[in-house]
C-alpha cells in the first residue's frame, strides 16, 4: 500500500469515526435532521462568514482592564450596543476558596463600564447557579456584589426570574415543543456571555456556550438542572444557545482552571482575554489555546457538524495566538 492510498484510507476512517461520535450525541433528533444538519454544516464551513476573535494579553486583575477590553471590542468588530438592553452573564456556578471557579468581578464590571461608554440603554448582570438554590451569596463571596454596588448595577437571580415559554427550534430537546426562559433574558436585546476559561469534567471545556446553561431557571427545571444532562449535554448546550437573543462573548482567561473543572481544578495564570461576536468561534480558539482539539469537546464537534457558528474559518486579531498558547491538564473526560 503506497502513501497516497494510506492517507486516503486514514481520512475516510477519521470521517467515519467523527460521524459515529456525532450520531451518538444526536441520535434522538432522527436520521432526517441528522443529514440535514450535516449538509448545513458543510455549507457553513466552506461558504459561511468567517469568525473574528480578538485576543488580548493581561497578566493581572489589578490592571485597568477597560482600555484592553475597548481595543479588543473594536478589533473583534462587535455589534452596536447603543440604546440596547444588555444582559451580562458571568459564571457563578458556585464558590470554592482557592479555586478559580467564577468569572472575576473585575472583568464583569470592566465589560459593564465599556457598555456604559458605548451608550447601552440598560445593563443587567444575571446568572442562575446550578448547585445552590440562591445565586446572590456566590456573588457576595467572589466580591462581585460589592463591585456591582459601586456602579449601581442590577443583579438578577435567573433561577427565579419569572420564566416564560419559548418555542423550540428544530429537535434540540426531546419530547418538548417549548422551553422556559427568564423574563430578563427574553427582554434583552443582547446577551454577553462572560465565562471563566476552564475545563469541565463532562463537557470538556466550560466557555461561552456552556456558560449559557446558567440562564435555565432552576425554579422551573430543578437543581442541578439535570434535565439538561438527561437530554444530552451537547444537544442542550446548543439548543439553549439557539433560542436566546443574540449572544456575544468576552472570556476571562486571566486566571484559568485546569484538571477537574468546573469546580475542583487548579489555577492557571494564562493572562488571556478573548472577545468575539460568534461564541462558537471564540470557544474554538480558547479550546485550542488550552491545548485541546475541538474533537475532544462534543458540543463543539456538534456545532461544526450542524453548521452552528464558524468552527474552521476564524480570523485572529490582537495578540498572536502563539504567545497565548498553553497546555492545560485535561479533565477526566478528555
Amino acid at each position: 500500500m503506497n502513501r497516497r492510498i494510506f492517507l486516503r484510507l486514514a481520512a475516510l476512517a477519521a470521517i467515519g469515526v467523527s460521524a459515529a461520535l456525532i450520531y451518538r450525541n444526536t441520535a434522538p433528533i432522527g436520521a432526517w435532521n441528522y443529514f440535514r444538519w450535516a449538509a448545513r454544516g458543510q455549507k457553513q464551513r466552506f461558504f459561511g462568514p468567517p469568525g473574528i476573535v480578538a485576543l488580548g494579553e493581561c497578566s493581572s486583575y489589578n490592571t485597568n482592564l477597560l482600555p484592553c477590553l475597548r481595543g479588543l471590542w473594536n478589533q473583534a468588530e462587535m455589534p452596536e450596543v447603543r440604546g440596547k438592553r444588555v444582559l451580562i452573564k458571568p459564571n457563578l456556578v458556585d464558590f470554592l476558596e482557592n479555586h478559580p471557579v467564577t468569572t472575576a468581578p473585575e472583568v464583569v464590571v470592566g465589560v459593564a463600564d465599556l457598555l456604559f461608554e458605548l451608550g447601552a440603554r440598560e445593563i443587567t448582570v444575571g446568572d442562575g447557579s446550578a448547585f445552590r438554590r440562591e445565586t446572590w451569596p456566590i456573588a457576595e463571596a467572589n466580591r462581585l456584589a460589592s463591585a456591582l454596588a459601586s456602579r449601581g448595577l442590577k443583579f438578577v437571580d435567573l433561577n427565579y426570574d419569572d420564566p416564560q415559554p419559548v418555542p423550540i427550534k428544530e429537535k434540540w430537546f426531546q419530547r418538548a415543543s417549548e422551553f422556559w426562559l427568564p423574563r430578563n433574558v427574553l427582554n434583552s436585546d443582547l446577551i454577553i456571555s462572560v465565562p471563566k476559561l476552564k475545563t469541565h469534567h463532562w463537557a470538556g471545556v466550560s466557555l461561552s456556550l456552556k456558560n449559557l446553561l446558567g440562564v435555565v431557571p432552576g425554579a422551573r427545571y430543578g437543581w442541578p438542572k439535570n434535565m439538561l444532562h438527561v437530554n444530552g449535554l451537547p444537544l442542550s448546550i446548543l439548543g439553549v444557545y439557539q433560542i436566546l437573543p443574540p449572544v456575544i462573548s468576552v472570556v476571562d482567561g486571566i486566571i484559568g482552571m485546569e484538571g477537574d473543572g468546573p469546580l475542583f481544578g487548579n489555577p492557571v495564570p494564562h493572562g488571556l482575554l478573548a472577545v468575539g461576536r460568534d461564541p462558537v468561534s471564540v470557544d474554538v480558539i480558547c479550546t485550542q489555546l488550552m491545548g485541546f482539539s475541538i474533537e475532544s469537546v462534543p458540543h463543539l464537534m456538534l456545532a461544526a457538524w450542524a453548521g452552528i457558528g464558524q468552527t474552521h474559518r476564524i480570523k485572529i486579531q490582537g495578540v498572536p495566538r502563539e504567545s497565548l498558547q498553553r497546555h492545560y491538564k485535561p479533565p477526566p473526560s478528555i
